[in-house]
């Protein structure tokens, strides 16, 4: 290290002193750096951000990104800065952070760009609309989604832009259990996703087309979307998305009545993903969760009771919540089986986890 230069660590630590947000979101400087350090260290940050984002750990994109929004905010690069509270709202809902989400996108919405920039205050209703779903505040999440794809109307092109937006409302509407308005979009996503290069986008698209199908009971469409998310998403480098994608894919199978062979295998897919990656406590424990359902609708009912009880002893052992879906899932197995008493107990634990929940 020459003589008077900080080291990368002491230098991003000045940058934190230097700089903080107001009750507004904006960034205040307290004293000025030169623009070649701020150019500097907001490039390593950047390098940093890709590099996280491709692991799949969402909290620490969560934090590459609330970095390198507060180095441009400190450098007066609004647009730079609005990029990465995106991207660190988007993270926020990946993490379950729905209010932390919803202030985010408040934040952006003040921002000029959103004026001069439809594409963006699009995007940005979409990641409101996303929190809002996700707090069951659904009336307020289906209007903001609405208010984006208003927005969209008179922009040509911007295919990526567009899907998100179809895939933001459809989601909104399927929570609010408006199922027939959300499927009269179907058409409009799919021929959008036609003209997305993003394989990513592309399967997250066909994905949420797939579980529409399913919800509305059509099921060789709801496979065949599913068969194309799978032929993108198994592209990309993400084996954490790809573990989330066969998980859900069973479970929306086994919600429409399908226990097939190709069922199973999104199970094992799933199980294989966490297996490398080492999923954490909850996302086993749903796994679980599946494959005692796939085992239930196929009659084997005492593998699907002992699968649940060492999963359940396993994620609570490892600091998971309690889960009440999983006890009451646990409960109609044992009713099954006929053992009567132990099927309360199960259906009593669920109802006490439900009111210590707020439920």
């Amino acid at each position: 290290m020459f003589p008077g230069k900080r080291s990368p660590h002491e230098f991003q630590g000045a940058v934190r002193r230097k700089t903080s947000y107001t009750a507004s979101g904006r960034c205040s400087i307290i004293e000025g750096m030169s623009s070649p350090h701020f150019e500097a260290l907001a490039a390593k940050a950047e390098a940093h951000h890709r590099r996280i984002r491709n692991s799949g750990d969402q909290q620490q994109v969560l934090e590459a990104a609330r970095e390198c929004a507060g180095i441009y905010a400190a450098m007066g690069d609004r647009v730079k800065e609005s990029d990465f509270l995106y991207d660190m709202g988007k993270s926020q809902v990946l993490t379950g952070a729905y209010a932390a989400a919803f202030e985010t996108a408040g934040r952006l919405l003040a921002f000029a760009r959103t004026d001069g920039d439809p594409v963006f205050k699009a995007q940005v209703l979409i990641l409101r609309a996303a929190a809002l779903r996700n707090q069951s505040r659904h009336e307020e999440a289906v209007d903001t989604a609405r208010l984006a794809l208003d927005v969209m109307a008179n922009v040509q092109d911007s295919y990526d832009a567009r899907a998100e937006v179809y895939q933001g409302i459809i989601a909104c509407l399927v929570e609010a259990d408006q199922i027939v308005e959300a499927w009269v979009l179907h058409n409009q996503l799919s021929a959008t996703l036609e003209h997305v290069e993003d394989t990513l986008l592309a399967g997250q698209g066909f994905w949420t087309l797939g579980n529409l199908a399913f919800a509305t009971d059509q099921v060789d469409e709801g496979v065949a979307y599913h068969q194309l998310a799978t032929d993108r998403l198994q592209q990309v480098n993400d084996i954490h998305m790809w573990a989330r994608f066969n998980n859900a894919s069973a479970d929306v199978q086994l919600q429409a009545g399908v226990a097939s062979q190709r069922t199973e295998d999104c199970i094992a897919r799933a199980q294989l993903a966490y297996d490398i990656i080492g999923g954490s406590p909850v996302e086993l424990l749903g796994l679980a969760g599946t494959r005692a359902k796939w085992y239930m609708a196929n009659g084997r009912l005492e593998e699907a009771s002992r699968l649940l009880q060492n999963a359940v002893a396993e994620a609570y052992g490892t600091g998971a919540p309690e889960d009440a879906s999983v006890h009451v899932l646990w409960s109609q197995i044992l009713h099954a089986l006929g053992r009567t008493h132990a099927a309360e107990r199960e259906s009593e634990r669920a109802v006490r986890i439900e009111r210590s929940a707020g439920c």
